[in-house]
């Protein structure tokens, strides 16, 4: 070290010059640690994965001590991570939720102080958690929001980076970090699980995360179903799609039907039919929709027929003459003609003027005896059906 001094007046002024110590030892000392850990390793974008991390360059401390005098903190994309010490060479860090799920490197400081990032990245993969609705229809074109975690690294020109099972979506957008809206594709009935690809990989599939398909069912007209004015049962035969080949796996469709707006339960006959039993209906046709848990099928139109509900004598001779009182159901009943036992046209007439709509009539002779029905004409031309309440004989004597 060399020392000059110049004395002026009574001011002085001295030079030191310093050999052998760095102006740098004066700074805080260059951090170079760097971390190392599997290249790719898999990270949910909600966070949570414990990465095991070498690091080079520098110490983190022999000691918990010594570690916790160095400040050591990370960072992972970007984003501040939990850091735990092992040993001097070793930490393990904890990748952070993040909004964009890609391949992200991470970043240590000491004191504050960060050094170089690594070369290995954290793969981030998005995470879907619910979708809704949870029901959808075979047809496709239901607008799901998709929820979850990380989908800001969802990629709009990758038309694969939505699939419904392993069907890309028609379309989608990306709403947020947490919110993706889609249009779902045609599907098969049962379960999709719904799949969202980053750069980072793909979701883990979940049942909270998937959708189930519907097939919409509708009515096969051809038989000329048709709806009792008096309710009771009714048996349809379904189109576009199976009720199950037992009635186990019928329940698990969860089919009702509608009859206008009112709900009703189903039961299973088979693979292609079901059963419903209906109130009373007061007109002229109906309105029946197949319900395939939730998705609603086309509506069919069926004819609503008049009946009998009651007749007050179910047997007569074959010689005839008794008075029997029968009670009708139905559009224009009230103006009803051509009633008959059986090929035997009767005279009757209206009693009073209150519902249930009430006739008097006589019954005619037959040729033979057994078992026949009464029927009639409604005023709108609808011929009667059958039902037990119908159902009459004839005996010899």
């Amino acid at each position: 070290m060399a020392m000059k001094s110049r004395i002026a007046g009574f001011a002085a002024v001295t030079t030191i010059a310093l050999t052998g110590v760095s102006a740098a030892a004066y700074a805080t000392e260059e951090v170079t640690l760097t971390p190392g850990f599997t290249n790719g390793i898999a990270a949910k974008a909600t966070g949570g994965t414990v990465i095991p991390v070498t690091v080079t360059g520098g110490t983190v401390g022999d000691t918990p001590t010594a570690y916790s005098a160095l400040r050591i903190t990370a960072k992972v994309g970007g984003v501040n991570a939990v850091v735990a010490w092992v040993d001097a060479t070793h930490l393990r860090v904890t990748a952070p939720a993040t909004p964009r799920a890609t391949n992200a490197t991470m970043q240590l400081f000491s004191k504050g102080v960060g050094g170089p990032e690594s070369s290995a990245t954290v793969a981030y993969a998005p995470v879907v958690t619910t979708a809704a609705p949870a029901r959808i229809s075979t047809d496709g074109g239901a607008t799901v929001a998709i929820s979850g975690a990380g989908f800001l690294g969802v990629s709009a020109d990758n038309p694969s980076a939505v699939t419904f099972g392993s069907t890309p979506a028609t379309s989608f957008t990306v709403d947020s970090a947490t919110k993706i809206t889609a249009v779902a594709p045609p599907g098969t009935n049962g379960a999709a699980t719904i799949i969202v690809t980053s750069e980072g990989g793909a979701s883990e599939a979940t049942a909270k995360g998937s959708v189930l398909y519907r097939a919409p069912l509708g009515v096969d007209l051809s038989g000329d179903p048709a709806v009792k004015a008096s309710g009771g049962p009714l048996v349809l035969a379904v189109t576009g799609g199976t009720l199950g080949d037992t009635p186990t796996a019928f329940a698990a469709e969860a089919v009702t039907v509608k009859l206008g707006t009112r709900s009703l339960a189903a039961a299973y006959v088979d693979a292609g039919h079901l059963k419903v039993t209906l109130p009373a209906v007061t007109t002229a046709t109906a309105q029946v929709t197949v319900v395939h848990d939730t998705i609603a099928g086309e509506p069919a139109e069926v004819t609503v027929v008049p009946v009998v509900t009651a007749l007050s004598a179910k047997t007569d001779t074959v010689a005839g003459g008794t008075t029997v009182t029968a009670k009708l159901a139905g559009v224009d009943v009230a103006t009803a003609t051509d009633f008959a036992f059986g090929d035997n046209p009767a005279d009757c007439s209206r009693v009073g003027t209150t519902v249930p709509v009430t006739f008097s009539c006589t019954v005619p002779a037959a040729t033979t005896a057994g078992p026949t029905w009464f029927h009639f004409i409604a005023g709108n031309g609808q011929a009667s059906r059958f039902t037990a309440a119908a159902a009459f004989s004839y005996t010899d004597n």
